[in-house]
């Protein structure tokens, strides 16, 4: 992949079947402004509502008429809009990408449409207790700052949101942004630059980009847990805490190696633990999410309520023994063999590897290329990862989703747990 025009980025695959493209903008949920959470993506939603040139039934009938698919995407740093179509319709899709992208225009009638949908979506969310966990992780992490809030916002704020708001930071902080579109498909440069040029994005200047200004500082809370009760089935467990950004490689893929150990699989540690040792738990998995200057990680795992006291002392003891004791060479090479392969086939996917070149070029001005993550990998020896657990183990958040009611089944008296050799 390399650069064709000055924010343009394209990486040939001359056996493609179809063609790929994202505009992603350095602004996310992060710089929502005070009281007005969730309007970054009460204005993804909106931007599909109407251009100066079509209306949104229109924008939808173009790009599917000749099948293709349109979507966008907000996260807590950044918004993305992405489209796939066959190489012949790369025209159509630029045009719609552009008109997206420059000349959206928020009609009020859609606007109020659309914020009774985001109110539903939120509603959804908080009907599926694990969506809403994560969310509450966070909050409870973050005390202050823009990472603070879900990217969906609040009932509140929501409807707080004006279709003015919406124009507003679309024009002054949006198309303000430093952004870049990467392209990836089989067809040549020329023909590429042909269709950016006549679909309007050779007119497009940087030069009045600047860095959004910071976000309120982040402050971070002291560990602590916390348990909440719901009408639910099962508590709803994360256990997790900071972590180093992902750009820090001798620091993040130790943590994400270690992650992976404990919950990165069907044959991950707490995976044969919980599930196929005890039945405890249909799903356990663990995440890292990280930010231009903060990661959170985590470990969730839905269990049956009898089992929530013996699982989280199982839980701490697997992090305790990462912390007190390496693991062999053979054990690292296993592991490292193991996430290397799951890498891999996570980068074979273009839309994860136009994904990615985004961000690092966002995050920090250049391509971070597998050669990278690779080569660190390669370097970890279990004294440094072992180092990396006690670091990252040692200081630990605790958030669950208790039941409000007694469950009207009772499990067997379990023994207390014990630890898989």
């Amino acid at each position: 992949m390399h650069p064709i025009a000055p924010y343009v980025w394209y990486w040939r695959r001359p056996y493609a079947s179809s063609i790929y493209a994202l505009c992603m903008w350095n602004v996310g949920s992060r710089h929502d402004p005070p009281t007005k959470e969730g309007l970054l993506h009460f204005l993804e939603h909106s931007l599909f509502k109407g251009t100066e040139r079509r209306t949104g039934r229109a924008i939808f009938r173009l790009i599917e008429s000749v099948g293709g698919e349109l979507n966008a995407f907000t996260t807590k740093d950044k918004i993305g809009l992405e489209v796939r179509t066959a190489p012949t319709e790369i025209g159509t899709a630029l045009l719609i990408l552009y008109e997206l992208a420059f000349r959206a225009t928020f009609p009020d009638s859609e606007v109020e449409k659309e914020r009774e949908v985001i109110l539903e979506e939120l509603a959804m969310y908080e009907d599926i207790p694990e969506e809403a966990l994560l969310d509450h992780f966070e909050e409870q992490i973050f005390t202050e700052g823009g990472l603070r809030h879900p990217i969906i916002g609040y009932k509140t704020s929501v409807r707080s949101i004006t279709p003015e708001d919406l124009r507003l930071f679309y024009r002054d902080r949006l198309q303000t942004s430093p952004f870049v579109l990467l392209l990836t498909g089989p067809l040549s440069e020329r023909d590429i630059l042909r269709s950016l040029t006549r679909s309007g994005w050779s007119s497009i200047s940087i030069s009045d980009q600047s860095i959004p200004p910071p976000t309120t500082s982040e402050k971070v809370a002291p560990p602590l847990i916390r348990h909440a009760a719901r009408h639910t089935q099962q508590v709803h467990l994360i256990i997790g805490g900071i972590a180093p950004t992902i750009y820090e490689w001798e620091e993040s893929i130790p943590v994400q190696l270690l992650l992976h150990r404990l919950a990165g699989g069907m044959s991950s540690r707490l995976s044969l633990i919980l599930r196929e040792k005890h039945g405890w738990t249909y799903s356990v998995y663990s995440f890292y999410h990280s930010y231009p200057e903060k990661a959170i990680w985590g470990i969730y795992t839905g269990l049956m309520p009898e089992a929530f006291r013996r699982a989280r002392l199982l839980i701490q003891a697997e992090l305790n023994r990462l912390m007190d004791k390496p693991l062999s060479s053979r054990q690292l090479s296993e592991l490292s063999r193991s996430f290397l392969g799951k890498q891999t086939l996570l980068w074979e996917s273009s839309t994860y590897r136009i994904q990615a070149y985004s961000r690092s070029l966002l995050d920090v001005g250049r391509l971070i290329e597998e050669s990278e993550w690779k080569d660190a990998i390669k370097a970890i020896t279990p004294a440094r990862l072992q180092e990396a657990a006690i670091r990252t183990f040692g200081q630990l958040y605790e958030w669950a989703y208790v039941p409000k009611e007694p469950q009207p089944h009772r499990a067997p008296d379990y023994p207390e747990p014990s630890l898989m050799d």
